[in-house]
């Protein structure tokens, strides 16, 4: 059986991604010296460099991964557990993830130089993706596959875990737990915004619309998604006299935010407010109280992608193909029934 990054990682006490980024050599946020050193001489030990017959795999190519979106980063759990299965499908399938770029810090202009500099055979795009990005990407490489949550609808391969259709069950549960006055903390686009992949708003909107329920704009806050601009965006609700029924939250790392938020304004989860989050983080199953979320399989989301790009890679497919991997609502303490149910 192939040794995991976990394993490495919870041998030598570090996370997953500095063992990622020590295996696949990232210069861009290296490990320090006697961590790269601990971590090699462990995967060594483990046998994660040897296969079966006790030999690396043939080299197929070499991958890059590109986080588009500024705001986010490869630190976070979601972005970082599709690493890792990047990570993993890449080294069974025999390629080398020669870069993990992000558009912190770099144009996008230097980025494609970046790529093609690499001669890169393909790239896994992850993250919020505006227009432009994509545009200027189908300019250097034909290999592209988009792993994430959110449908692109860019000509390219995608491997998705549907956040619309999370998204949707989360105001279908609520819903049917009694609630009216449903609040959304999360990204909300705005008109003329070049972002092709963002609707879990939307999503929202439509499924409040289907239960006769009010989109109430006070109750709906625009955030860069994350616990502190979560917290502010709820501090800031709560503040105002806006109390909802229950929360819809675009990710756990919101949710966490709310739920603080809540909790320092002294409402209690779920008796006063009921809270659900999206991705599954590991502190949701033990956080108090424990948070109603989504599996949205951000492992395989990275394995998949992967798989799919190396079979474009190689010809095997032409047309944009999208595989849908279904998401799990994972039903916690953070929500109970409103008292109108």
């Amino acid at each position: 059986m192939s040794v995991k990054l976990y394993e490495i990682a919870k041998a030598c006490g570090v996370s997953i991604s500095t063992v990622s980024r020590v295996l696949n050599n990232d210069r861009q946020k290296p490990a320090s010296k006697a961590t790269a050193e601990r971590v090699m001489r462990t995967a060594c030990e483990l046998g994660y460099f040897a296969q079966a017959r006790g030999e690396p795999p043939a080299l197929s190519g070499n991958l890059t991964c590109l986080l588009a979106s500024a705001s986010d980063n490869f630190s976070d759990y979601f972005f970082a557990q599709i690493l890792s299965g990047i990570r993993e499908e890449a080294f069974r399938l025999g390629y080398t993830v020669s870069h993990t770029l992000s558009t912190t810090g770099m144009s996008i202009d230097q980025i494609c130089e970046q790529i093609s500099a690499a001669a890169s055979d393909g790239v896994v795009l992850m993250g919020r993706v505006s227009r432009q990005i994509m545009g200027k990407l189908q300019d250097v490489s034909d290999c592209i596959v988009y792993s994430g949550l959110n449908r692109i609808n860019a000509g390219i391969d995608e491997v998705i875990c549907d956040a619309y259709e999370a998204m949707e069950t989360s105001v279908n549960h609520l819903a049917g737990l009694g609630f009216r006055k449903i609040a959304f903390v999360g990204a909300i686009p705005q008109a003329g915004s070049d972002i092709l992949n963002e609707h879990r708003f939307a999503a929202f909107s439509h499924a409040m619309s289907r239960h006769g329920l009010p989109v109430l704009p006070e109750l709906c806050r625009d955030i860069v998604l994350g616990p502190e601009q979560a917290y502010q965006a709820a501090d800031l609700m709560l503040r105002e006299g806006h109390l909802p029924e229950a929360v819809c939250c675009a990710n756990d790392n919101t949710a966490i935010g709310v739920i603080g938020a809540l909790t320092d304004h002294h409402y209690r989860v779920p008796e006063d407010v009921s809270v659900i989050g999206m991705d599954d983080v590991d502190a949701a199953k033990f956080m108090q109280p424990r948070l109603t979320t989504f599996d949205m399989h951000n492992r395989e989301l990275g394995r998949f992608a992967v798989k799919l790009l190396d079979d474009r890679i190689h010809g095997l497919h032409s047309v944009p193909v999208c595989l849908n991997l279904p998401c799990s609502l994972i039903l916690r303490d953070s929500c109970i029934p409103g008292e109108s149910s």
